[in-house]
């Protein structure tokens, strides 16, 4: 599998294992897919682990920014971990930088959901 959810306290981290995010649908889909389960389960707070994210395109941005969308419809919060030097500077690339909080480490991201 390539997503890897674990849960600490009421957030939900998902770590991603991909070489290339975006482009295999299959993949884009299920990680949508699990976004939208937890929301229907009542989690509101993700941690997107991108340590495994190897590159990702325009497909991949598409996806992260859909789910972003969904988790703050439903009055969450979407924040990103471990992203590498690659996923940084398409994040600052796009501009989208300012659109995803990030963190250095996963469990920062979890602990940043208990200083709000």
């Amino acid at each position: 599998m390539k997503i890897k959810q674990t849960m600490a306290g009421e957030v939900a981290v998902l770590s991603l294992s991909f070489t290339l995010f975006g482009s295999s649908a299959p993949d884009s889909q299920e990680f949508k897919d699990k976004i939208y389960q937890l929301l229907e389960d009542g989690v509101t707070k993700f941690v997107v682990n991108m340590q495994g994210v190897k590159r990702m395109d325009s497909t991949g941005i598409g996806v992260l920014i859909s789910a972003l969308t969904s988790v703050r419809k439903k009055g969450g919060a979407f924040k990103l971990a471990e992203v590498n030097d690659t996923m940084e500077s398409i994040l600052v690339m796009t501009k989208l930088d300012s659109v995803f909080e990030t963190h250095k480490s996963t469990e920062a991201a979890v602990q940043s959901f208990a200083k709000k």
